[in-house]
């Protein structure tokens, strides 16, 4: 998916060698913001493709086990800042910082308004500070790297994520299947719907 031309907007254009906008489904029940690309995001342009992208599907997995569900609601996983957060080429990952996110904010914008998304989850306490204030209601997760810190799949840190995943999961399905049920009434001159797992829009898509 491409959202928006290529972005000079703050400093993390210098040493990129990809803008990384997002992977996923459009449009999508669930959108799952993280903090920026890392090494292997940048080299790929693709989100979430490192250690911290496979616990996060792993995860997903098992969730959907749990729910005892065989398919997964549509999702998107993009970040608050689509440029990795580094201050030389080649050089460690850091936090992006206030400024870049907020030059940033509108290739996030145009992510969500091509994704549409029900249900908002933050990955991460960066993600969350971002947006909050955008979205109420929505989810937060910790981020998959710090469950990597404590000892990856086997930890009680997995299996509390896992538990956390299966309450997002399972709302987006409840919101697709509103969501359906809305074009249904739609098709018959029933009027137009609306969810109560829609955070930010007035209608539905």
């Amino acid at each position: 998916m491409s959202t928006s031309k290529e972005c000079y907007e703050c400093g993390l254009h210098r040493f990129r060698k990809n803008q990384v906008v997002g992977a996923g489904d459009i449009p999508a029940s669930i959108l799952f913001v993280g903090e920026a690309p890392g090494r292997s995001e940048d080299l790929r342009a693709k989100p979430f493709v490192g250690p911290s992208g496979k616990l996060l599907r792993d995860a997903m997995k098992k969730a959907a086990r749990l729910l005892e569900v065989s398919v997964l609601p549509s999702y998107y996983i993009t970040n608050v800042v689509q440029c990795r957060p580094t201050d030389s080429l080649g050089g460690p990952n850091r936090q992006p910082t206030d400024d870049e996110i907020w030059a940033c904010r509108p290739n996030f914008e145009a992510v969500l308004n091509q994704v549409k998304p029900g249900v908002v989850v933050f990955i991460g306490k960066v993600a969350e500070h971002a947006l909050k204030k955008r979205f109420f209601g929505a989810h937060t997760l910790v981020h998959p790297a710090y469950i990597l810190r404590k000892g990856g799949q086997s930890s009680s840190e997995f299996v509390k994520f896992v538990r956390e995943l299966s309450v997002v999961l399972q709302e987006g399905l409840h919101y697709e299947e509103a969501r359906k049920a809305a074009r249904r009434r739609i098709r018959t001159g029933a009027g137009r719907g609306n969810s109560k797992h829609v955070k930010y829009m007035d209608e539905m898509p």
